[in-house]
């Protein structure tokens, strides 16, 4: 629309846009998890991938929702601070089970060893699964993004719908994570600023808050649950996609011909 050109019109001259987000792909995806269409075998897996993680919480908590986290193990990206400040809040601790995907967890980088001893030494008991917390390490994209539509829908006896995501970083450009989260129908949880400030609606299809301060962080999340258990959840899922949507779904551009 800004440069004049008419991408149906002239297919063959566009290519996309790597920050761009799939819509079709994970409304497609979505749908499977829901068990609105057929599961294709990569969310079949991804599935009972999260069914093994799920299996390690007690069974007393397997009917609370899930709070994720998706994101590499560096302090810029708040991990640690996300884990010590849920397990240091306890009325947080009794709603939610935290689900943090990312990291090598079995050969960890400097940096990434680094953030799993601040984890460690946060986690009261050698069981972290036994207080809630799961580390699943990195998983495929196809995989995590079935699991953020599973923790919006809830799996029977692993973990109760009406799940949030959080973004504890320091700071986030772009927050590619966050949009599909919104696009699962996720409420999310994430910096007052950057990209996340630009797609957020705080308090309506979630929370902005000051991620750098573990209290106010602790907070958030409370909201984002709160918003969740609140009247008006399918207008504000429907709302959550339509940013998506108008806003961030795949551009295109070429970059390799005159224009």
């Amino acid at each position: 629309r800004l440069v004049g050109i008419d991408v149906a019109a002239q297919p063959e001259r566009v290519v996309v846009i790597g920050e761009g987000i799939d819509l079709a792909a994970l409304e497609r995806g979505a749908k499977e998890v829901a068990g609105d269409v057929s599961r294709s075998p990569h969310t079949h897996a991804a599935l009972e991938e999260l069914d093994t993680v799920l299996a390690q919480l007690p069974a007393d908590r397997r009917s609370l929702p899930l709070a994720l986290s998706v994101g590499r193990l560096a302090p810029v990206k708040g991990m640690a601070t996300l884990v010590s400040t849920w397990l240091a809040d306890p009325t947080l601790r009794e709603r939610c089970n935290l689900l943090v995907i990312g990291g090598d967890l079995e050969h960890p980088s400097p940096e990434e060893a680094g953030e799993l001893a601040r984890i460690r030494d946060a986690v009261s008991s050698d069981e972290a699964a036994g207080e809630g917390l799961l580390l699943a390490g990195h998983r495929p994209n196809t995989t995590t993004t079935a699991w953020l539509a599973a923790a919006h829908r809830g799996i029977p006896g692993g973990c109760a719908p009406g799940g949030v995501y959080v973004c504890a970083s320091l700071k986030e450009e772009f927050g590619i994570a966050i949009l599909e989260a919104m696009t699962m129908g996720l409420v999310g949880v994430a910096p007052n600023g950057g990209g996340p400030a630009t797609s957020i609606e705080d308090g309506i299809t979630g929370v902005l808050t000051d991620t750098s301060r573990p209290q106010v962080l602790s907070e958030g999340v409370a909201r984002a649950l709160d918003l969740v258990a609140a009247a008006g959840d399918p207008l504000r899922r429907r709302r959550s996609r339509a940013v998506v949507r108008e806003r961030f779904g795949r551009v295109h551009v070429n970059f390799g011909e005159p224009l």
